[in-house]
């Protein structure tokens, strides 16, 4: 097979997508695939998570490359088209992608993409309902969570949330728990490594989730599986994974709710036996979000993705 090549932003923030790129392409070297991903800039490399995923910039893509290319990069992904290079669409956030452009050079960007990568059902089901001919090319990729990194530990009257994600709503629900609730300690996950993420959430026992509209949310999948109870909202792509009782939701928006579901939540969690009840939850997340998944939704996507090509 030709190279594979997925394109990323020039970003250095925390950003789970960027992760998830960095990621496949270090899964698909590991299958034997010649992968990489490609930044505009050179020299360029995410450094804020470990990883070892090899790196090209724009001036070394090869006209037989396959090109993945975000959904955020509609026009790019034309550019690539104009000049016969093949390029197919991953998609991590279907409610990026009518914001990107104009509906025509939308129908054009999918309509010559060889294959689209969908990050959930969710995500998939949005694309098929706006472009109905690309339910034949498209193909359900996952992505994996380091489970021996975010890990339970014992637990304190902690609680931990990413103020990013739709501050307004942040910024009336936190303030509101910190009067309601002194004897809890409430912790901004913000311009954190990986590593240090992962250290808050192993011993925080709730993650407040303010997911806007996703494709599959990581960071609430990251603080289950280290032991939280996630009380928020699903952002609509994570419903695929939220249940009871190790996820809560709450309607967007509504922060009354909010703030009376957490009286419930924080007497669950304080409870002796909270851990072994979430303990199959926790079990769940790890086998749909195993590495083992990951490569045999990528191997099937190789696959698909020849079939297609060919």
């Amino acid at each position: 097979m030709r190279r594979l090549i997925y394109v990323s932003p020039d970003s250095n923030s925390p950003t789970g997508g960027i992760k998830v790129i960095y990621q496949h392409v270090q899964m698909l070297r590991s299958m034997g695939f010649d992968a990489h991903v490609m930044h505009f800039a050179e020299g360029f490399r995410c450094d804020w998570f470990p990883n070892t995923a090899p790196i090209i910039p724009l001036s070394q893509l090869r006209s037989t490359d396959i090109v993945m290319v975000p959904e955020i990069m509609t026009q790019f992904a034309l550019t690539l088209h104009e000049q016969g290079i093949t390029y197919g669409m991953f998609v991590q956030n279907g409610y990026l992608v009518l914001p990107t452009a104009d509906t025509d050079t939308l129908q054009r960007c999918y309509r010559h993409a060889v294959a689209v990568l969908s990050i959930s059902d969710d995500t998939s089901g949005l694309l098929q309902s706006v472009f109905p001919d690309v339910a034949a090319k498209t193909i359900r990729v996952t992505y994996s969570v380091d489970a021996a990194k975010f890990t339970p530990e014992p637990k304190k009257m902690l609680v931990t949330y990413m103020p990013r994600k739709l501050p307004l709503h942040a910024n009336n629900v936190v303030p509101w728990l910190r009067l309601a609730f002194p004897q809890w300690q409430f912790m901004a996950l913000h311009g954190m490594s990986e590593d240090q993420v992962a250290a808050a959430m192993r011993i925080s026992a709730v993650f407040l989730a303010f997911s806007d509209f996703e494709g599959c949310p990581v960071p609430p999948i990251e603080a289950a599986l280290a032991g939280n109870l996630v009380l928020g909202y699903h952002g609509w792509g994570g419903r695929e994974y939220w249940r009871e009782p190790n996820f809560r939701s709450v309607d967007m928006g509504d922060v009354r709710d909010f703030v009376r579901k957490f009286h419930e939540v924080a007497h669950f969690v304080s409870q002796p036996q909270a851990q072994s009840q979430m303990a199959p939850g926790i079990e769940r997340i790890r086998q749909d979000f195993s590495p083992a998944t990951e490569r045999a939704n990528l191997a099937r996507a190789v696959e698909r993705l020849n079939a297609l090509i060919s």
